[in-house]
């Protein structure tokens, strides 16, 4: 018999049925990318932010992408292209949380 945690019957299970869209801010050369590679995730590279070309044409190398380099400072919520979809989604995992918050 299987022993139950408490998350476990507080929470609903979760599975994620798409690849995960990974955002990769200060991007480096996508450890990231690589961890969840890694652990087996199915995942996206979605957008990368890096300033400094020589560890993004690293991530490029490494995993195969054509990301360009680009200052944080540039980017907008919008340049992210998440669709309200994705934003719900969001929102119903992390929401239930909030009633632990005071």
């Amino acid at each position: 018999m299987e022993q139950m945690d408490m998350f476990t019957a507080m929470y609903p299970r979760f599975v994620i049925d798409k690849p995960v869209r990974l955002i990769e801010l200060f991007a480096g050369i996508g450890a990231q990318a690589k961890a969840l590679e890694n652990l087996g995730v199915p995942f996206e590279h979605w957008k990368a932010v890096e300033v400094d070309k020589y560890p993004m044409r690293s991530y490029n190398a490494v995993h195969g992408t054509k990301f360009k380099p680009i200052d944080i400072r540039e980017i907008h919520a919008e340049d992210l292209d998440i669709r309200e979809r994705e934003i719900l989604l969001h929102s119903d995992l992390f929401l239930p949380m909030s009633r632990f918050v005071h």
